[in-house]
């Protein structure tokens, strides 16, 4: 199945996204190295940069877990797990920091923070959009590692 992109700003990407997702993206076989269990040991963080690099459409509400799976092989593949987890380090600072400047000082200066958040993700909305999904296929994946065949 081709996802692609109809509105415009569906076709917005971020300069990450730029160089590295296609207009449509197919469903990758998962390979051995990239099995359930493999990513099951990522983080929340990890897989949401991962889907995210794979250019998510806008509505993801009728994603099912193998469809998201996919975007997170894909993404995966595209950056290597080393850049995922580097990008994952650098938005956590960047939230991290955030907060903290805004729990001493509600009108703290945060442009810094905001700027590195919107270089990597786009938009708060595009984070979140690519956490949610990435809470999704942690939980089903979790799910299926912990189940036992009866």
């Amino acid at each position: 199945m081709l996802l692609q992109p109809t509105d415009e700003a569906a076709t917005r990407r971020t300069p990450a996204q730029v160089t590295l997702a296609p207009g449509h993206i197919a469903a990758p076989v998962i390979p051995s190295s990239l099995t359930a269990a493999r990513l099951s040991r990522l983080s929340n963080g990890q897989l949401a940069v991962a889907i995210h690099a794979a250019g998510i459409p806008p509505d993801v509400t009728t994603l099912s877990i193998d469809a998201i799976n996919a975007f997170a092989v894909t993404g995966i593949r595209r950056l290597g797990r080393t850049e995922v987890r580097r990008i994952n380090d650098e938005t956590r600072a960047a939230n991290t920091s955030y907060c903290a400047k805004i729990r001493r000082d509600a009108s703290a200066d945060v442009r810094v923070e905001l700027a590195t958040i919107n270089r990597i993700w786009g938009s708060r909305r595009r984070e979140q959009r690519a956490v949610d999904l990435a809470y999704r296929l942690l939980c089903a994946l979790t799910r299926s590692v912990h189940s036992t065949p009866e």
